[in-house]
């Protein structure tokens, strides 16, 4: 989706830009980006491809395209895109990482990713705890300093389409889609938009709802996304006896995630680690109370008691008491919502991430015209 968002940002500029997805791809999504007015390229490259071949295909194909810029994703194998486009003799190349460094990832993936960097022009990370956690050290860019004078790596965060958002959700016969669902309307509706990973902690959410729902006899978690984990999470959800209280709505695109979201009186993210956290920062610009776990990005967006709740990660006590709070206090849910769109509108809109990603390309322009 932020990709989507920076090719989207590219056309409004003025570029043109090319799609380059070399393994496999989601229909719709090729469908979006085509939608806004890019080309996409489709090798069908097998992940069991040697990275001498990987490296070697994308060289030529970059050299194909003939790119005044290349701007890889950084997502294994990112350094192999980088080294094919300096290979390919592109002049500027940009990098964005949307993971934090983890311990799960090895000193030696760290390693790459550092040595990758350098054949970058500039390297981007979505939150400065993600670039602290790569490189030890963390800088926003800032656009009104020209590019060359800015550190080699540097945050720009996500973007949120706030005017989307609001528009999406609010357009919703919230009624309707709580009966399509089978969630009574008297039922507080306590959602997550995930996918169904490790990482991404919905286990903590159904043992925190395990805990609470004896209390909360008028509540309801509805589960959006699907994944690895999702039938041990449904197994884990039978076994508690909680069937008619968790709904598992399954894979859903961006639009109907929004639109799933209406229903929602509050949105919980218990991940055990996030680049960014762009759930969090979709619920906030959608007015939603989020409570959120204290990993990595979350906090960026997140300022705890002001604009949503945070709770240590893996802490599922704290958590119940978080969900807790805003049960019994519908006026903090609303205060949060209000001032989470503030938050969201101040430092993560559409509109700041354009002026960035803007300022970033267009000085380097003059260099390759």
């Amino acid at each position: 989706m932020q990709t989507l968002s920076l090719a989207r940002v590219l056309h409004s500029c003025g570029y043109d830009v090319c799609v380059l997805c070399y393994f496999e791809f989601d229909d719709q999504m090729v469908r979006e980006f085509r939608a806004a007015g890019s080309h996409v390229e489709l090798p069908h490259l097998d992940r069991k491809i040697t990275p001498l071949k990987l490296v070697h295909r994308l060289k030529r194909q970059i050299k194909t395209i003939n790119p005044h810029f290349v701007h890889v994703q950084y997502m294994a194998p990112g350094a192999l895109p980088i080294i094919a486009a300096r290979l390919a003799g592109v002049k500027h190349i940009f990098a964005t990482v949307h993971q934090p460094y983890t311990r799960s990832h090895g000193r030696l993936a760290k390693l790459i990713l550092r040595i990758a960097s350098l054949f970058t022009t500039k390297f981007i990370t979505v939150s400065q705890n993600a670039e602290l956690s790569w490189f030890g050290s963390s800088h926003l860019i800032d656009e009104n300093n020209p590019s060359r004078r800015q550190c080699h790596h540097f945050t720009i965060h996500n973007s949120i389409d706030v005017k989307l958002i609001q528009e999406t959700v609010e357009a919703v016969n919230t009624k309707d889609l709580g009966e399509k669902l089978s969630i009574k309307e008297d039922r507080l509706v306590i959602g997550a938009i995930s996918r169904l990973r490790h990482e991404k902690g919905i286990d903590i959410l159904i043992e925190a709802f395990k805990n609470l729902v004896r209390e909360c006899t008028a509540c309801h978690v509805l589960i959006v996304g699907t994944g690895p984990e999702e039938n041990l999470l449904k197994k884990r959800v039978e076994d508690y006896g909680l069937d008619s209280r968790v709904t598992f709505y399954g894979e859903a695109d961006w639009g109907k995630a929004m639109q799933l979201m209406s229903i929602m009186d509050m949105v919980i993210v218990p991940s055990r680690f996030e680049g960014f956290g762009l759930t969090a920062a979709e619920a906030m610009a959608a007015g939603k109370a989020v409570v959120a776990s204290d990993s990595t990005g979350l906090k960026e967006i997140i300022i705890d008691g002001e604009t949503g709740i945070l709770f240590p990660v893996d802490d599922i006590d704290a958590l119940v008491r978080a969900i807790q709070k805003l049960i019994t206090n519908p006026s903090l849910r609303h205060h949060f919502g209000s001032t989470g769109i503030k938050r969201i509108n101040e430092y993560f809109s559409l509109e700041i991430f354009t002026r960035k990603m803007q300022a970033l390309y267009n000085h380097y322009l003059s260099s390759v015209s």
